[in-house]
């Protein structure tokens, strides 16, 4: 008689429901965890990219800057204060270029190849602000976002600070604090060094509406040659 190989073993133990839940507990602890995680990443993530806008967008506003300031004649700021104006904004700094100290203009080289004086086209730049009216979410009280800066030019005669084109807009996301706050912004005054030259110091904040609130300052000192 053939003996039967096959063996059953009766009874064969399971997983108790107690284990599957604490299976269940530990699988949804770690996907919270996860999911935290990934969270957090995105969000470094989004605002390492929204850092990297700011600053690009203030480093193309210094660079028209200083293109505007190396060929100026005459360089003029309106007010150390900017006011906080909406709808058509104001003023904050003026440049000039091409007219001279008396205000005539500027005689350069030579026509067909002869020394007879050239005279240059006069060109007229102004840098208006136009205040944000976003206050959510913002430090200290008071204080705005959104605001924009227009570039004006003209060859006739000063721009005034209105009816903007979509091209003259140089620097946007500009927050604004009054003087009270102890760091007006923005801020552009000159500081006269001697009769061949001045300095123009500017201060700006760009600030978007993010949590954590993300942002960029620059505070720098330009050199203005004034007058031929």
């Amino acid at each position: 008689m053939k003996k039967n190989i096959f063996h059953f073993t009766a009874h064969k133990r399971g997983f108790t429901l107690t284990e599957v839940l604490l299976a269940v507990m530990i699988v949804g602890l770690i996907s919270v965890a996860l999911a935290a995680l990934t969270r957090a990443a995105a969000r470094e993530s989004g605002v390492g990219r929204s850092k990297i806008i700011l600053r690009n967008n203030l480093s193309s506003f210094v660079r028209t800057l200083r293109n505007d300031l190396a060929h100026a004649t005459t360089v003029n700021t309106r007010s150390i204060t900017t006011p906080c104006a909406t709808g058509n904004g104001s003023a904050l700094f003026d440049v000039i270029q091409n007219i001279d100290k008396n205000n005539q203009p500027v005689i350069s080289g030579v026509s067909g190849g002869w020394p007879m004086p050239v005279m240059t086209t006069p060109v007229y730049i102004t840098y208006c602000f136009v205040c944000g009216s976003d206050t959510q979410n913002i430090s200290p009280s008071g204080a705005t976002r959104g605001g924009k800066i227009y570039r004006k030019i003209s060859t006739t005669s000063l721009p005034r600070c209105s009816s903007y084109q979509k091209n003259e807009l140089v620097l946007d996301n500009v927050k604004y604090l009054s003087e009270g706050t102890g760091y007006p912004v923005p801020f552009f005054r000159i500081d006269p060094i001697s009769r061949l030259g001045s300095l123009l110091r500017v201060k700006l904040i760009v600030e978007l509406n993010s949590v954590p609130v993300v942002n960029e300052v620059i505070d720098e000192t330009f050199a203005v040659p004034i007058g031929y």
